[in-house]
């Protein structure tokens, strides 16, 4: 028998990916913006931490949401990198989260912050600092709020030893 591929989706994998795709893109585009400095507080973030509940169907929703956001919002080449950016942070969060999914969120923030901080200056002409400064905050403050949604989802999540057989 052929190995399945642990990255390889199964259909009943499609619904989440649809979920998680609609989420960014309908929560980038579709509800107000936060400001935070030069930053939009962009709510579709706050999915990220779910990654380690939902797999790589939420990781490649997420990413593709992120790139159609991107296309309603901010069309330019460099911009158009950032899904790819976002994809390595939320499979640093998937890997991670064995181990503990607060570092991944941490570690997602770190990555898609310092991308975020090359990407501002180019786009709005604001400097580094500012740019380093919103972006960093901005996606804490959104992880952080998944983050906390989602350690209430897994404390709300009824444990598989408790369940009839």
């Amino acid at each position: 028998m052929a190995r399945e591929s642990t990255v390889a989706l199964k259909l009943e994998d499609f619904g989440t990916f649809v979920i998680f795709t609609a989420i960014y893109a309908a929560g980038t585009l579709g509800l107000p913006k936060i400001a935070l400095f030069a930053y939009q507080i962009k709510v579709g973030e706050a999915a990220s931490a779910f990654v380690a509940m939902f797999g790589y169907p939420a990781v490649l929703g997420l990413a593709l949401g992120q790139f159609i956001a991107n296309l309603g919002v901010e069309a330019s080449p460099v911009a158009m990198l950032s899904p790819v950016l976002s994809l390595l942070g939320l499979v640093v969060i998937y890997y991670a989260r064995k181990l503990s999914t607060l570092a991944g969120c941490f570690a997602y923030v770190v990555i898609t912050s310092l991308w975020l901080t090359y990407l501002l200056p180019i786009t709005t002409g604001i400097t580094t600092t500012e740019a380093a400064y919103s972006s960093f905050l901005g996606q804490f403050i959104a992880v952080m709020i998944g983050y906390g949604a989602y350690r209430l989802a897994m404390t709300e999540r009824p444990s598989q030893t408790s369940q009839p057989k």
